[in-house]
């Protein structure tokens, strides 16, 4: 890994945990063993730092999951497994950082609204080709399925709300991703999630 890598991937690590405010460029440099001067030599302010920080993590995001759906037995099995990823990086991530980025650089976090078309439509494919697995339902529209979902991950990013009532994001991203695949399921699809969910329920168990 080199320098440019250590210091996206402590960043990251960084602003999920704690926040783009409290996150400065000394805890950076000091995460990665290097001087300051260092750092500022491969980015040169904070903004271009987050940037490209934000920019990787969609481009490791988008291989990733393109992985699973070329490996994966079928649909669900590849929206699962996406799913358990998503909520693992949930897991981590502060309210702190959703904050931060709307406040202090909308216009990353627009860039990343302007990214829910890309999203429903490849969801909607993804929806289409389970509907010819037989596990979604046939009368199910895949656009408007696939809208209704990103508009409620939309409200998942609004976190001011769900402090209010005490509610983690993954938390909510687990009940609003189970609660929209059982809806679009047809039986067979529902047996699936079933089967899934008791996977990773007996996984947990071996782990702890």
């Amino acid at each position: 890994m080199d320098i440019k890598e250590r210091i996206i991937t402590e960043c990251n690590r960084m602003m999920m945990s704690v926040g783009v405010t409290s996150m400065t460029m000394d805890n950076v440099a000091h995460a990665c063993g290097i001087s300051k001067r260092t750092l500022y030599e491969v980015f040169p302010d904070k903004r271009t730092l987050i940037s490209e920080c934000i920019r990787h993590y969609h481009e490791s995001k988008d291989i990733e999951v393109r992985e699973i759906f070329e490996h994966a037995s079928n649909c669900f099995d590849a929206m699962f497994q996406v799913y358990l990823r998503a909520k693992s990086m949930y897991e981590k991530t502060s309210v702190a950082f959703i904050n931060d980025i709307k406040r202090l650089y909308p216009d990353m976090f627009e860039r990343h609204l302007d990214n829910e078309k890309v999203t429903v439509n490849g969801l909607a494919n993804v929806l289409r080709q389970a509907q010819e697995e037989g596990l979604v339902i046939e009368r199910i529209n895949p656009e408007i399925a696939a809208y209704l979902f990103v508009m409620s991950m939309r409200e998942l990013h609004n976190s001011n709300n769900a402090a209010k009532y005490g509610f983690k994001l993954s938390d909510l991203f687990e009940h609003v991703f189970i609660s929209f695949l059982r809806g679009c399921a047809t039986i067979k699809g529902i047996e699936m999630i079933n089967n899934l969910e008791a996977q990773v329920k007996d996984t947990k168990t071996e782990n702890q």
